[in-house]
C-alpha cells in the first residue's frame, strides 16, 4: 500500500512539474489588444430586457444584443417567443450587417449575434436590436406591445 501512495505523490510531483515547465515555457504577448464592450441601458422592449452591445478589439468590432426576461416567470406561465434582428452600421456610412434568430423566452436570455466587422478608427459604429412578435397564441408575441419596439447604442472607435 506505501508503494502505491508514494507512486501516486510520485506522478502527482511530475504532473505538477511538467504543468509548470509548460506555464513557464509559454511566451510573453508583447502587444495586448484589450476589448472594449459597451452595452445601452436595458429597455423593457416589448416586455422584455433588451441590450444592444458592440464589443471594439482594435480595428475589429462584433454587434450584437441580449435578450431575456424581465424578471422570474412563475408557473403557469408560457414562453414568449418573438424574433430579435440585430444590425450594426457606421453612423453617417456604411451598413455593417446584420442577424436574426427567433426566440422562446422564459426564464432566459439570449445573446443574438449581429455582425463582425473591420472598422477604420475614428467610426462610429451604431448597434441596434429591434423585437418582433412571434406567432399569435399560447406563449407567442401576437401583436406588439404597446410603446419601442428597438433600442440602440452608438460607440466610437479609436486605436
Amino acid at each position: 500500500m506505501n508503494k502505491i501512495a508514494n507512486r501516486g505523490v510520485a506522478l502527482l510531483a511530475a504532473g505538477v512539474a511538467m504543468a509548470g515547465g509548460l506555464a513557464v515555457a509559454a511566451p510573453a504577448s508583447a502587444g495586448t489588444v484589450t476589448t472594449t464592450t459597451t452595452c445601452s441601458t436595458t429597455g423593457p422592449i416589448q416586455g422584455l430586457n433588451v441590450k444592444a452591445c458592440v464589443d471594439v478589439t482594435g480595428d475589429l468590432v462584433r454587434v450584437y444584443g441580449i435578450v431575456g426576461a424581465l424578471g422570474i416567470s412563475e408557473p403557469p406561465g408560457t414562453p414568449r417567443n418573438v424574433g430579435a434582428q440585430v444590425s450594426g452600421e457606421i453612423v453617417g456610412g456604411a451598413f455593417l450587417g446584420s442577424g436574426s434568430r427567433a426566440l422562446s423566452i422564459w426564464n432566459n436570455f439570449f445573446t443574438v449575434e449581429g455582425v463582425t466587422a473591420t472598422v477604420a478608427s475614428g467610426s462610429t459604429v451604431r448597434a441596434k436590436v429591434t423585437i418582433t412578435p412571434g406567432p399569435v397564441g399560447p406563449g407567442g408575441g401576437g401583436t406588439p406591445l404597446p410603446g419601442p419596439t428597438s433600442v440602440s447604442v452608438d460607440v466610437p472607435v479609436a486605436y
